[in-house]
């Protein structure tokens, strides 16, 4: 190989070198490593004044006070509450029980998000209520309870035979159940009965 020819080479592999050696000093790295919390669980609870004696020896058209509230015990999650009431039925004609034993009349704040429909085999009939309106939620802030009852008071029918009576159940409880949901990540659930669906 002449001369200028091994001159021609080395200095080729010399810009090879000295790119390669460039192009190192261009490249880099980073990491970024971002710390996430979890929320706190939503807990909620039931509160209201009341005891055996209440609701005990009614007589029909009797008003007994009972005024759920629910409280979002959460340190920090807000939250989107329900009620759930079931009230026991009675039989206005024949065996069959078709209607409540006792009425209640819900406050402005919550709204009836079901069709109550009797449960015949167990003689009761179930509401479902939301905190807010028909189309959007109150959201429930940490550590507070709803700024009013579900209901405040419960009345008897105010006529009942016996005939009638004795088609009720036994046990004329009234259950109200509190359900609890975080406010965020619900996806496409925007509207009262979407996030009660959830559950």
């Amino acid at each position: 190989m002449n001369r200028k020819k091994m001159v021609a080479v080395a200095i080729v592999l010399l810009l090879i070198l000295c790119i390669g050696g460039m192009m190192a000093y261009f490249t880099d790295t980073d990491t970024k490593t971002n710390v996430f919390t979890l929320g706190d669980n939503v807990e909620i609870s039931i509160t209201e004044t009341w005891t055996a004696a209440n609701g005990s020896g009614i007589h029909p058209g009797a008003v007994v006070t009972k005024a759920p509230k629910i409280k979002n015990d959460s340190t920090t999650t807000p939250a989107f509450v329900f009620a759930e009431i079931i009230v026991p039925c009675y039989a206005t004609t024949g065996t069959t029980a078709n209607a409540p034993l006792f009425t209640f009349t819900a406050n402005s704040e919550w709204t009836l998000i079901n069709t109550p429909s009797v449960d015949a085999s167990n003689k009761t009939i179930k509401y479902v209520y939301a905190y807010g309106t028909s189309t959007a939620m109150t959201s429930l802030a940490a550590n507070t309870t709803t700024s009013s009852a579900v209901f405040n008071s419960v009345t008897l029918v105010s006529t009942l035979t016996a005939a009638q009576k004795a088609t009720a159940n036994s046990t004329t409880n009234i259950v109200v159940n509190a359900y609890g949901i975080q406010t965020d990540g619900l996806g496409t659930a925007t509207t009262p009965s979407a996030i009660f669906d959830l559950f």
